[in-house]
């Protein structure tokens, strides 16, 4: 049961690592799996006074917020399952990304990236028990590193555990960002299309899980 837990969340950084490399290689390196950067622009366009840029960014804010949030309100009003309803939505934001013309507003071009982002963090938020995020590295650097320190020292194999977890994140988010860049080079905005299929093992694990779980 954890090993395919585990597979599936290591798969599920692979997507957010693609999601993050595809945003870098084709829309002018805007990072459009958090919003640290995004807001603090919004901050610096105010000053400026470049309102237009501002008025797009605080829309992203917005989309990233409904990602966020349906991804708690669902699973609550609904008997919708969020790890496979976000799977849906990474395929079709995934096509919309693809399907978008490069001369588009380069804000607008982010929003799926926004929005399928935000509710795969929900989704996918956890592993072994550890707060994990899918769909950025800070924090799994942070756990990696001290926690791989803590082992040199203290010698405590539960702390090597952890190292590894958060180490095969780290690892797996960061193919995916390659897959992107490999593709982008070839494929530009297309290049979203065949990351569909990076979907698939994500869903076979989730079918093993439930399987498993209803025997």
């Amino acid at each position: 049961m954890r090993k395919t837990d585990n597979f599936l969340h290591y798969n599920m950084a692979l997507v957010g690592g693609f999601f993050a490399g595809f945003a870098v290689c084709n829309l002018l390196e805007l990072f459009g799996n958090a919003q640290t950067l995004n807001m603090l622009s919004i901050v610096r366009d105010f000053f400026i006074c470049d309102f237009e840029s501002m008025a797009f960014r605080a829309v992203g804010a917005v989309v990233y917020f409904l990602g966020l949030s349906l991804s708690v309100i669902i699973p609550r009003c609904t008997k919708i399952r969020t790890d496979i309803l976000s799977l849906v939505i990474d395929a079709v934001c995934l096509i919309i990304l693809a399907l978008m013309p490069e001369e588009m507003n380069i804000f607008l071009r982010i929003y799926p990236v926004f929005f399928a982002t935000a509710f795969q963090w929900t989704a996918f938020d956890r592993i072994e028990g550890y707060v994990s995020s899918t769909i950025f590295s800070t924090n799994n650097y942070r756990q990696f590193t001290t926690s791989l320190l803590a082992y040199a020292f203290d010698k405590d194999k539960a702390l090597l555990a952890k190292a590894r977890v958060f180490g095969f994140t780290l690892m797996y988010f960061h193919i995916g960002v390659a897959l992107a860049c490999v593709l982008s080079m070839f494929m530009g905005n297309l290049s979203a299309l065949p990351a569909i299929a990076t979907l698939i093992p994500a869903a076979v694990f989730i079918k093993e899980e439930k399987r498993r779980t209803e025997q």
